[in-house]
């Protein structure tokens, strides 16, 4: 962190989700940055987003699903990384190309379907608190950017930071990545690309949650780094590192 503190309390598509809110000019640009799979929703998005798509759109690849189930044991395994599992269960679950209207489609479905249902408590009274004090509110995610951003815009975010994917001649999303997986140090460095984007937000006063230590790179970044969880690696970690540990289970 860059000034540890402690507290209690609870470019693309995706990157364009709304405009900085700041009434005053001269005071650091305050940031709010939320990782999404187990910290602001309870469930991970990724094989639940997949395995929902394929029954909505093509039910008959639901048959695939064993072999989706044996690409993410061998990513388990330490077969092959993140970035080679994402586009081959995309492509195994929806498609090499996926079109752009029925993406849109399906993600808003999902974001309208997950966020009433699977906001954390403590991280709707956070994002709540958050946004009440005037801190622009970053979705910084490892999931696609292509659903990442719906549930960014339904939970009220300004702005999300997610894994990006390369686009078609005709603006359809296809499978494979452009780039590599946001996720850990890649996700820290996106955020600070983002940062730097705008001289508006180069003095600036951010506080980062996560429920993985992985997001260790990003909580570097942070004025007030916040590790949600209540025990196993995150609580270590937290102590380790004099982190803020927060329950997002309860309000």
């Amino acid at each position: 962190m860059r000034r540890r503190t402690r507290e209690s309390g609870g470019g693309t598509q995706s990157e364009r989700l709304g405009p900085a809110a700041m009434s005053d000019a001269a005071a650091p640009f305050r940031i709010a940055v939320y990782d999404l799979d187990r910290t602001v929703l309870r469930m991970p998005t990724f094989t639940l987003f997949l395995l929902w798509a394929a029954a909505r759109s093509a039910p008959w690849r639901l048959l695939l699903a064993p072999v989706f189930l044996g690409l993410l044991a061998g990513h388990a395994l330490g077969l092959y990384s993140r970035d080679a599992l994402k586009p081959a269960a995309i492509a195994l679950m929806l498609g090499r190309r996926l079109p752009a209207e029925r993406m849109a489609r399906l993600a808003a479905d999902f974001a309208a379907w997950r966020v009433p249902a699977d906001v954390q408590p403590g991280a709707r009274a956070a994002i709540a608190r958050d946004r009440a004090a005037g801190y622009h509110l970053l979705l910084a995610t490892a999931a696609p950017e292509f659903y990442a951003a719906a549930l960014a815009e339904a939970l009220g975010f300004d702005a999300c930071i997610a894994t990006r994917h390369r686009r078609a001649a005709d603006g359809g999303w296809l499978a494979a990545l452009d780039g590599t997986n946001c996720y850990g140090p890649e996700k820290a460095r996106r955020v600070a690309e983002w940062l730097a984007a705008d001289p508006q937000r180069a003095a600036h006063h951010m506080r980062a949650y996560s429920d993985h230590a992985s997001d260790a790179p990003l909580f570097a970044l942070a004025d007030e780094a916040f590790a949600i969880g209540r025990r196993g690696r995150i609580a270590k970690a937290a102590r380790d590192n004099g982190w803020t540990l927060m329950d997002f289970g309860t309000g």
